[in-house]
């Protein structure tokens, strides 16, 4: 199999505001399967129901006619179209748990960034409160003891 190399992550910077547009733009990409898809769905499954004013004559009858071979047409059609309507149930329900763990990846990097700079600021404020290093050549004034 090889040696599994781990990442190079020298060079890694992470914007949290492009991680805010791409959970933004997989939003828009949910509601497009959502509404827009969705409705054509709807639209396709509302004509395959025919014409209610001219009802068929011949018993078992489908849009694509009585005959067994027919028959076995629609219900192919049918079968697809409810499999199609599972598959963009499934794509919208990633969409939004894409969006939701891309949010989360932000939040985590906003709190660390935030927690970056509370800790930043502490370790300015300690350094400007320690002494000073003493003069070269000099004895350092916080050792109680001289040799």
């Amino acid at each position: 199999m090889g040696d599994i190399r781990p990442p190079a992550t020298g060079d890694l910077h992470v914007s949290v505001e492009d991680l805010d547009a791409a959970a933004e733009y997989v939003e828009r990409l949910k509601q497009y399967v959502d509404d827009t898809i969705g409705y054509e769905m709807e639209r396709i499954k509302e004509r395959m129901k025919g014409d209610s004013n001219n009802a068929q004559a011949v018993p078992n009858g489908t849009p694509f006619g009585a005959y067994e071979d027919a028959r076995m047409q629609w219900q192919a059609l049918t079968r697809s179209t409810a499999n199609m309507e599972l598959h963009l149930k499934a794509i919208s329900n990633k969409l939004a748990g894409l969006k939701k763990g891309t949010e989360d990846i932000a939040k985590a990097f906003r709190d660390a960034e935030a927690r970056n700079a509370a800790n930043g600021k502490e370790i300015e404020r300690m350094l400007e409160s320690a002494t000073p290093p003493p003069a070269p050549g000099g004895t350092p004034t916080t050792y109680p003891y001289t040799a």
